[in-house]
């Protein structure tokens, strides 16, 4: 008997922990980041879009800021009234912050104020954050960390799910796409050289939209692979004396 008591209360007591971790989501009104609507009950996407790389790079000169969105979620049901809520700014130690108002349109912008709310009867807002082309960007990347700041309408929800960053640039940069393994596999070691040659060697952009559209497609990418092998050799065969090397000195090469 004293078994089963000392293990209904070690249940209990591990629930009354999980319940504080998670909330439940009923006491108030609570609002957190997460993937997109169509993921949302996908638990490998959970922490989906947490970290969002951004490069001006391919972008006309005319084009002088973009916009990055990231799906944000009021916990707790609807409510009949617009709820506007409140996004802040992290300060990173030791990394290059950006600066508001200078890359990046602040969050205390009056433009801004239609746009963060979750609307009478929805749960869900698509959370713009403007990103502005500064000069400063073609010679170094900055980081945008955001996290959810309590308001009248909404307390933070789930720790873990209260910050997004966006790493961008006006160089070019390591898109999102070549991040996993698996695609490493087929790529390789990314540099902003081997990034160039590809870029150059064959006319596309090798972007994230382009990256993602090869390596969702088996046969592409054993073509693309194989094309930049091919280019890369005759290159190197031009230039016998001088390798194709990246920013590093590592001589580049494809898998």
């Amino acid at each position: 008997m004293k078994q089963i008591l000392t293990v209904a209360l070690l249940t209990t007591l591990l629930a009354a922990c999980k319940k504080d971790q998670y909330y439940l989501y009923n006491d108030i009104a609570r609002l957190q980041f997460g993937p997109a609507p169509e993921r949302i009950y996908t638990t490998s996407f959970e922490m989906a879009d947490t970290v969002k790389p951004y490069t001006f790079y391919y972008e006309p000169a005319t084009t002088t800021q973009d916009t990055v969105f990231f799906d944000i979620y009021a916990i707790g049901g609807v409510s009949g009234n617009d709820r506007p809520f409140i996004l802040e700014q992290v300060t990173l130690n030791g990394e290059e912050n950006a600066v508001p108002g200078t890359h990046y349109k602040a969050f205390s912008d009056p433009s801004l104020k239609e746009v963060y709310v979750i609307k009478a009867g929805e749960v869900h807002a698509s959370v713009p954050v403007i990103l502005l082309r500064d000069a400063s960007l073609k010679t170094k990347n900055v980081k945008l960390q955001i996290q959810v700041k309590a308001n009248d309408q909404f307390q933070p929800g789930e720790i873990r799910k209260l910050w997004r960053r966006v790493n961008f640039t006006d160089m070019l940069s390591q898109p999102a796409a070549w991040n996993a393994s698996a695609v490493q596999y087929y790529w390789g070691k990314y540099s902003q050289v081997k990034h160039s040659f590809m870029i150059n060697q064959t006319g596309e952009k090798w972007d994230e939209e382009f990256l993602t559209y090869v390596n969702t497609d088996y046969a592409l990418l054993t073509f693309w692979r194989l094309k930049l092998r091919t280019l890369l050799t005759d290159y190197n065969n031009a230039h016998p004396s001088e390798p194709l090397t990246d920013e590093t000195g590592e001589t580049v090469v494809f898998p």
